[in-house]
């Protein structure tokens, strides 16, 4: 699986070696070094990357929701077989949007989003947002998936992931 953080969310190189040791924890194998990763053939320094050695062809990002609609277009990630999006769904049905145009390249993709809490902005919008917190002792602001994916760390991987994060259903997209 590749982890993919965006820059604004990496505070310091603690909190990024932080993330990695829980990447560690929750996969249970071997994790490469942090690197930039590259967009169309060159070095994007917006985005850090890692892969975990735990066989499963996808793609977990932790970023702003217009980062992760920008890595969903990109070949390496929508050509996985899944994609967990650690972020809000911010506008009115961005989940279901991003789950269309990556399914318009692949039509197997699996798109999980983290837990949503509502919440009012400043003009009195309703949003569903997911808020980073420094709860528990990570090293790292979690969030409440980031969280439920730990304490499930022991039911392997992808049980953890079912249990932690929403599935975006393809069923909404009938006839697209």
């Amino acid at each position: 699986m590749r982890w993919i953080i965006g820059n604004d969310i990496a505070v310091d190189s603690n909190q990024v070696q932080a993330r990695r040791d829980y990447i560690q924890y929750v996969t249970g194998t071997e994790v490469s070094d942090w690197s930039f990763i590259q967009v169309n053939g060159q070095v994007s320094r917006r985005f850090l990357c890692c892969t975990s050695k735990d066989e499963i062809d996808g793609t977990f990002i932790t970023a702003h929701i217009d980062d992760v609609y920008k890595l969903c277009s990109i070949c390496e990630v929508y050509g996985g077989k899944l994609v967990i999006a650690n972020t809000c769904i911010w506008r009115n049905s961005s989940h279901t949007n991003l789950l269309l145009n990556m399914m318009r390249f692949n039509r197997e993709i699996e798109l999980w989003f983290a837990k949503q809490e509502l919440s009012i902005d400043s003009s009195l919008t309703l949003r569903q947002s997911t808020t980073l917190n420094n709860f528990g002792t990570f090293g790292f602001q979690t969030s409440p998936s980031e969280r439920d994916l730990f304490r499930n760390r022991g039911k392997g991987l992808m049980e953890a992931i079912r249990v932690s994060f929403d599935r975006v259903s393809p069923v909404m997209l009938i006839g697209y």
